[in-house]
């Protein structure tokens, strides 16, 4: 993801009426909508995978179904599948299905549709929803570059909170820059921006320096779920992050060493460096297997509410109930409720071994 170029260095190029940047989060939101909608069309279920395949995108994982990874996938990533989309001949589109595009791409038609789209009706509407989505794109980007603009100093704001490094200072606003594009990319008109944009920016950049301070490669949601379970206060009960540590385990690879990699780590340990394993708390394997017996009493829908209420099986993090209800299809109540019978089936699970987590 790519970093919009500033036009001008003066301060003054950052002031946008509210109006502005109302009107640029619409255009975003409108475009993300667009772009779902067209992935959801279950017509082109088939035509999609695909596609997936062929831009060498990520598709299904375990726990997570096709739509679902695909409406995850960066902005970018989306409007790519779906250009290369329109340039294919999907499977035939059904009346329905195009109407439904027509709507969400905010195109008039006065074509009568019979109870499937002829080759002929389906090279006009291609055209036209090729048309569209170059011209929402470009929309699109302004629109991403002037609140950029307007908020890039979130980027830099971070990175000074939270690097003490000045080596690493530029690395950590580039990817504070990246987690505000993200960010921007995922606005609600009526969602308060500038809270959300720190949060992007603050766990992209304390990502990144973890991830840099390691020896060794580990999952970077099991480094920071165990860097935060060492403070915990010993005399609580199992928490969500202790859940999170161990859940997060079993979906990654366990992280081993070589015979060589540990003769190097003992010679800095002699040298008085240290040498951090964050998943040494999970290595052993009984624990590994009571923690798959644990997982096996979750459902399939309750594995997936965690997944993103935890940032589980390489997806990020939703923060909101309501963000994980349009992810997943189902009410704000539904996700409380799922989240909480496997959470609590997971405390009492883990309960018995709460200092093997510690």
């Amino acid at each position: 993801m790519s970093v919009p170029a500033k036009a001008k260095t003066d301060s003054a190029a950052h002031r946008f009426s509210e109006e502005e940047k109302r009107a640029a989060c619409i255009v975003i939101a409108r475009f993300r909508k667009a772009l779902d909608a067209t992935l959801g069309i279950p017509d082109w279920q088939a035509g999609i995978k695909d596609c997936v395949e062929e831009l060498k995108l990520p598709g299904q994982r375990q726990g997570i179904s096709f739509v679902q990874a695909i409406l995850s996938l960066p902005l970018e990533s989306k409007r790519d599948l779906v250009k290369r989309l329109f340039e294919t001949r999907p499977i035939r589109l059904k009346r329905r299905s195009a109407e439904n595009l027509l709507v969400a791409w905010g195109i008039a038609s006065r074509t009568s549709y019979g109870a499937a789209l002829t080759i002929a009706q389906w090279q006009d509407l291609k055209h036209g929803l090729s048309l569209r989505l170059a011209s929402n794109y470009r929309s699109y980007k302004n629109a991403q570059s002037l609140l950029y603009q307007n908020f890039e100093y979130i980027a830099k704001q971070a990175a000074k909170e939270i690097c003490l490094d000045p080596s690493k200072m530029d690395d950590c606003q580039q990817e504070g820059a990246v987690g505000l594009l993200q960010a921007i990319d995922r606005i609600e008109p009526e969602r308060a921006f500038a809270s959300y944009a720190f949060q992007w920016t603050r766990r992209r950049i304390r990502n990144f320096l973890m991830k840099s301070s390691l020896p060794i490669s580990a999952p970077i949601n099991l480094i920071s779920s165990a860097s935060r379970s060492e403070t915990r206060d010993d005399a609580q009960l199992l928490d969500a992050k202790s859940l999170t540590l161990a859940l997060q385990y079993l979906q990654n690879p366990t992280v081993e060493l070589l015979e060589e990699d540990w003769a190097t780590a003992s010679d800095a340990a002699q040298n008085d460096e240290p040498t951090l394993c964050p998943v040494s708390v999970a290595t052993r394997n009984d624990l590994v297997e009571q923690l798959e017996i644990a997982l096996q009493q979750l459902t399939a829908k309750q594995r997936e509410v965690l997944a993103l209420r935890f940032g589980l099986l390489n997806r990020e993090v939703i923060d909101t109930l309501q963000g994980i209800a349009r992810a997943t299809g189902i009410s704000r109540q539904q996700v409380t409720q799922r989240e909480k019978r496997a959470l609590s089936k997971l405390e009492n699970w883990f309960s018995p071994l709460r200092n093997e987590l510690a």
